[in-house]
């Protein structure tokens, strides 16, 4: 596990805003010059705390309106169950978050449609016909915020 100082915290926290800055911003930003602030970005790189960095995607720009969480209870636990479902999902660009969880459910998806038509068509005639799926419950999002990971002004 890495060590991080605050100097590394406010690194990430202005990476995690936005990751195309410039080293010299970012350097200005956390109060180092560019050199310094550099080699803590690369540390932090080499040990694996900045995995990559990625586009925010936009998904009302491409026509998907509807974003839901669905909680899948598998019907048949183990291995083949489990690969069975993992591997029919991973097909699927309407899901865009999969996550094992504890609890009375196995899976958490996040996924977005176009509109409600989409979505119903997707959970009865995709994730539903999943021979490993045997009950799913579907929370439609309303409305999503979360200030600790928007873009900075």
């Amino acid at each position: 596990m890495a060590v991080l100082d605050a100097i590394d915290h406010r690194i990430l926290d202005v990476l995690r805003r936005d990751g195309r800055i410039s080293m010299l911003d970012l350097a200005e930003r956390v109060g180092l010059s560019a050199t310094p602030c550099g080699r803590r970005v690369k540390r932090m790189e080499e040990e694996g705390v900045i995995k990559g960095y990625a586009a925010r995607i936009d998904p009302a720009a491409l026509g998907l309106t509807v974003s839901v969480l669905c909680s899948v209870r598998l019907a048949r636990h183990g291995t083949e169950g489990t690969e069975q479902f993992l591997s029919a999902i991973a097909k699927r660009p309407e899901i865009t978050e999969c996550l094992l969880v504890a609890g009375n459910v196995d899976y958490v998806l996040r996924i977005w449609v176009r509109d409600l038509d989409e979505l119903g068509t997707f959970i009865r005639d995709v994730l539903q016909s999943i021979p490993a799926v045997g009950e799913t419950t579907t929370m439609v999002i309303l409305k999503h915020d979360n200030p600790h990971w928007k873009a900075a002004p």
